[in-house]
């Protein structure tokens, strides 16, 4: 939700200023443990390293293995990293076409793991790439627990979500191949988020107190978001899907407050508190509670723009809903494959039916004020496997990501099967 009212740290509400101040504070940058790793692996002669991925595209890095970090994965020998990555064994999807499977057979598994980016941090993604690794049944796990993963032409590819709802630290990454798992150290870093009040009218401060429809949307939004259809429908690099100039923060932790609040001073209860992230919180809220107020960690980013201004597919994908919710208003989320979402909240009007296949730049909607909105701008958010993350982190993906395969969706014109 966009909102024209200032941040905690700079704001003066009335004729007395807030009772507490709270500033923004950016976490120590982290070093990302890629060396500091090791292989448990039945072929002894096969060489293991990791390189850290090209940031532009058509950039190469030669496999130099990255030296580790000191006294990082010292004193883990091979039997505990086997230890610590065989409970998590996750079944993948090979969702790519047939060529990308023998693309990846011709090529020798390396024992490369490509990372990307060097300092991953909450709120972000790690993108990660197995070179080389064919096998039917991709099997990864983050941490022991299985995660997602897929085939693609030059091996096997993990995205990570890190979410911003978990702090930072030590994390370990496994792919699982014929001769051992392959193993990762990454440490992520922390990462502090603005915390803000939203001011509302009457009227708009009157959707929070409808508690009941709001965990009901939420429990909807959260299944759709969590989709995990096989096949990648997008190659290249993603488009914005509007002009980003003056896009807020991601992640913010917003509280809710009528509007005629703003003429005193403000005493946030001890109990006021964040329930979890915008739109996909399943949590019901009383009005009243022990003076508690209404607030969430916002899940996307608030670009300011003019009603009926357009907003286009940043990449292709299918439509998975066109709906109206409490919080969200007009709503469009697109399906662009292997757990990957778009969200596009507060639109004034969706162009698109569910069912849809969109390429990249096809108007899927147009830009307004409705649900918990305080004017005209589009909530823009990301998921991946269920878990929102910061779209800059997205857009600023590797060039491995450019380079997979992808099917070629084929436009539809809003008729499909199952429109609503």
């Amino acid at each position: 939700m966009h909102h024209f009212v200032s941040t905690l740290s700079s704001r003066r509400f009335g004729r007395r200023s807030i009772g507490y101040a709270l500033s923004t504070v950016t976490a120590a940058a982290l070093s990302l443990g890629a060396g500091a790793c090791e292989v448990v692996s039945k072929d002894a002669r096969k060489q293991d390293t990791t390189t850290l991925a090209p940031r532009r595209a058509g950039d190469t890095l030669p496999a130099v293995p990255t030296p580790p970090l000191p006294g990082a994965g010292a004193a883990l020998s091979d039997t505990a990293f086997a230890d610590s990555t065989r409970a998590g064994r996750a079944a993948g999807v090979p969702a790519v076409p047939s060529d990308s499977m023998a693309t990846a057979a011709r090529t020798p598994d390396s024992g490369v793991v490509q990372l990307y980016p060097a300092q991953p941090r909450r709120g972000g993604v790690l993108f990660a790439l197995a070179e080389g690794l064919a096998v039917a049944t991709p099997r990864c796990s983050w941490d022991g627990s299985p995660v997602r993963c897929y085939s693609a032409a030059t091996g096997v590819v993990a995205v990570i979500p890190l979410s911003a709802d978990q702090p930072g630290g030590a994390h370990t990454l496994a792919f699982e191949r014929p001769s051992g798992q392959l193993t990762r150290r990454v440490t992520v870093a922390d990462r502090e988020f603005e915390r803000e009040l939203i001011f509302l009218t009457r009227e708009r401060y009157a959707l929070l107190e409808r508690g009941r429809e709001i965990a009901r949307d939420g429990r909807a939004l959260r299944a759709a978001l969590s989709a995990e259809t096989p096949t990648r429908q997008w190659r290249g690099r993603w488009r914005d899907p509007v002009p980003m100039r003056g896009a807020t923060n991601y992640g913010v932790e917003r509280l809710y407050y009528p509007a005629s609040d703003s003429s005193r001073a403000v005493t946030l209860p001890t109990r006021a508190r964040i329930r979890g992230s915008f739109a996909a919180d399943t949590i019901e809220w009383r009005p009243g509670a022990d003076g508690d107020a209404p607030g969430w960690r916002h899940s996307g980013v608030d670009v300011p723009l003019s009603r009926g201004a357009p907003v286009t597919a940043p990449a292709a994908a299918t439509v998975a809903d066109v709906g109206e919710y409490v919080l969200t208003g007009r709503t469009v989320l697109l399906d662009h494959g292997q757990g990957i979402l778009s969200a596009y909240f507060h639109l004034d009007t969706a162009v698109v039916r569910r069912g849809d296949v969109v390429r990249a730049g096809t108007t899927v909607g147009r830009v307004g004020d409705t649900g918990l909105s305080t004017g005209p701008h589009l909530h823009y958010a990301i998921y991946v496997h269920g878990t929102d993350v910061d779209p800059a982190a997205w857009r600023d993906m590797p060039s491995f990501m450019h380079a997979d395969s992808a099917a070629r969706p084929r436009a539809t014109s809003g008729r499909s099967a199952g429109s609503r």
